[in-house]
């Protein structure tokens, strides 16, 4: 994880200041690569509880150590899906004190020594969530070099004409054109389309691109009504 991600933004805790509550049905994402982390579900002590998935749900119990922000729709984590799944995606609940060790920006990088500043932030961090600017995301998803490293594909051509499946599974429909921000996805008749950021873009395996997108979110990227 870059330090321009983690250090994007010096929050004043005392001017930004979101009540846990209000997040809950937000949607939870990675901050560095956008990644989706599900819907947040319950807050406890130390961790956001999230939920992905429609018919096949996954649970994650995320540390509030790691939140980078929130932007008035998402909230942000210090986090990529790799991590998430191979620490935090769980049947039970954590043990009190589990997550202490999550005082830094990363899960692999733990500084011995914390600032003042950090400390009151954790502290701040038990009650309160700092509000970050929509546009410093904005710039990150809208990149067409950071999209095309994060979905591995280097000629974006060669997803014409392809299938399209949401994270969980659900198949939309094709490729129908791909254009320098985004690409177009055109149901079964043309009865509805719809225009994907490309870093929403998961993977291409050859014959289908996954999105990182729940079914549940496709009408935010819809452009046209059924005919």
């Amino acid at each position: 994880m870059s330090n321009q991600s983690r250090e994007e933004k010096s929050v004043d805790w005392k001017d930004n200041r979101i009540k846990w509550d209000d997040i809950l049905k937000k949607e939870a994402r990675g901050y560095e690569k956008g990644d989706d982390l599900g819907e947040v579900q319950e807050i406890g002590q130390e961790f956001v509880v999230t939920e992905r998935g429609r018919l096949s749900k996954s649970r994650f119990y995320l540390p509030k150590a790691l939140v980078a922000g929130f932007d008035g729709d998402i909230l942000w984590f210090k986090l990529t899906e790799d991590e998430a799944e191979d620490n935090f995606k769980k049947d039970n609940p954590p043990k009190m004190g589990e997550y202490s060790r999550y005082k830094s920006a990363s899960v692999t990088e733990q500084p011995d020594v914390q600032s003042k500043e950090e400390t009151d932030s954790l502290r701040d961090l038990q009650d309160y969530l700092p509000l970050i600017e929509k546009r410093q995301i904005d710039r990150l998803g809208t990149d067409a070099s950071y999209a095309k490293t994060t979905a591995g594909i280097e000629d974006w051509d060669t997803i014409l004409k392809k299938g399209v499946r949401t994270v969980d599974e659900v198949s939309i429909g094709v490729v129908t054109a791909v254009n320098e921000n985004g690409v177009i996805v055109t149901t079964e008749g043309a009865r509805e389309e719809f225009n994907f950021p490309k870093n929403e873009v998961k993977s291409f395996n050859g014959q289908e691109v996954i999105l990182n997108v729940n079914d549940e979110r496709l009408d935010q990227f819809k452009v046209k009504v059924p005919r």
